[in-house]
C-alpha cells in the first residue's frame, strides 16, 4: 500500500455508493443509507490513518522500506469503528467474517480455487520481463504478514459487511445477488472490490494483478464465509510476485 492512490479509491467509494443506493431498484422501502455512511465512515478513517505515517516528518516507527505503522494504524481504527456496531446497532463479528469456522463444504473448492490461481499467477510473473536484483528481508516480512493481516480483515471483512448491509434491499437483474461458482456476491462485493483496485491505482499492472486477486479474495471469503482463507492467500499472492521475478 506504500504506492496506494487514497484520493481516487475514496472518490469512486462515494460515487459507486450513491449510484447504487439511488438507481438500483430496492425490494422494499427500508432506508440503508445509514449502513452506506458507515462504510465511507470507515473507510476514511483507514485510509486517512493508513497514510498518516507518511505524512509526519522524520523516519518511519517501524521499518526502513515498508510502512508497517500505517496499515496496523488503520486497522485499528476500523476495528474500533466495527466494535462500536456491534455493541450498538447489532452488527456480528461473524457476519464480518472474523470466525474460524468455514462454511460446510467451502473448504476444498476453496483450496483448489486458490492452488490453481496461484500457480497461474506464478507462472504469468515468471514470463514477465521485469527482474529483481534482490528481495530485502524486510520485505519477505512485510509481504508475508501486513497485506492479508491489515487488507483482508478492513476490506472483505468490516467494509464488505458494512455495504452487505447497506444494499441488502438492492437487486442485481431482479436478484439480490449473483452465483459465482457457489459464492453468492452481491453489490457489496462489487463495489469493495473496485475501491480496493482503485487505492493500488488504475493502470494495466493493477487490472492484470491487483483485479484478479481481488476477485479471488472476494470469492473465497464469501464462499467459505471467513477471513481466514483470504488472508493466507493474499499473503501466499504476494510472496509468490516477488518470489516469481526474482
Amino acid at each position: 500500500m506504500d504506492n496506494a492512490s487514497p484520493l481516487l479509491a475514496l472518490a469512486l467509494a462515494v460515487v459507486l455508493v450513491l449510484l447504487v443506493l439511488r438507481a438500483v431498484p430496492a425490494a422494499n422501502a427500508r432506508p440503508s443509507w445509514g449502513w452506506g455512511v458507515a462504510f465511507l465512515a470507515t473507510l476514511v478513517l483507514f485510509l486517512g490513518l493508513a497514510t498518516l505515517p507518511g505524512l509526519l516528518p522524520g523516519d518511519r516507527l517501524i521499518g526502513e522500506r515498508w510502512n508497517w505503522s500505517g496499515p496496523l494504524l488503520g486497522l485499528a481504527g476500523a476495528l474500533w469503528i466495527a466494535s462500536m456496531l456491534v455493541r450498538r446497532v447489532g452488527a456480528s463479528w461473524r457476519e464480518m467474517g472474523f470466525t474460524w469456522f468455514q462454511r460446510p463444504g467451502s473448504i476444498g473448492p476453496a483450496l483448489w480455487v486458490s492452488a490453481v490461481a496461484l500457480s497461474l499467477n506464478a507462472l504469468a510473473m515468471g514470463h514477465s520481463a521485469f527482474r529483481l536484483p534482490a528481495v530485502p528481508l524486510e520485505t519477505w516480512l512485510y509481504q508475508a504478514t501486513v497485506p492479508g493481516l491489515v487488507e483482508e480483515p478492513v476490506f472483505r471483512g468490516v467494509l464488505l459487511a458494512l455495504l452487505d448491509r447497506a444494499f441488502a434491499s438492492r437487486r442485481n437483474g431482479g436478484r439480490a445477488s449473483f452465483d459465482l461458482l457457489g459464492a453468492s456476491i452481491g453489490w457489496g462485493g462489487v463495489v469493495v472490490t473496485l475501491v480496493f483496485v482503485a487505492l493500488h491505482g488504475v493502470n494495466a499492472g493493477t487490472l492484470t494483478g491487483v483485479l484478479p486477486a481481488a476477485v479471488l479474495y472476494l470469492w473465497l471469503r464469501v464462499r467459505t464465509g471467513s477471513l481466514v482463507v483470504p488472508i493466507v492467500v493474499h499473503n501466499l499472492w504476494n510472496l509468490l510476485v516477488h518470489a516469481a521475478h526474482l
